[in-house]
């Protein structure tokens, strides 16, 4: 993994507070990856990247306010060297594509993250 001194820096991006909490809940047994912050929209997850300066973004794309997509783009302008992994609920192809155009590095469906975040953050890293 490329990682910032000895861990990953990695920020959560999603509306649903019991997904963050999940998701940081299985990250914590990871010792190379830190989670760094959470945000609950796109707009939020520019400014806290602005701020924590994270080495990941894993992002919803379903949000209030700006979306994922939206929020992928504008951060790969900002922040080229971010890595950001999609995340959806709902495996449409569309949502890829638009992903994967707009700087996204990596994409997860929602009901199989247990078994594909891990081996997606060390492919994007």
């Amino acid at each position: 993994m490329k990682t910032t001194g000895t861990s990953t820096r990695t920020l959560i991006v999603d509306d649903s507070a019991a997904f963050r909490r999940c998701i940081q809940a299985f990250l914590e047994s990871e010792s190379e990856i830190e989670v760094v912050g959470e945000a609950i929209s796109g707009m939020e997850a520019i400014v806290k990247s602005r701020e924590l300066k994270p080495d990941l973004v894993l992002m919803d794309v379903r949000m209030p306010g700006m979306d994922g997509i939206s929020a992928a783009r504008q951060l790969r302008e900002e922040m080229p060297e971010v890595k950001i992994i999609v995340m959806t609920s709902v495996d449409i192809q569309e949502y890829r594509d638009a992903a994967m155009a707009n700087g996204a590095s990596g994409f997860i469906v929602k009901e199989s993250v247990i078994e594909t975040l891990l081996p997606t953050i060390r492919d994007v890293c």
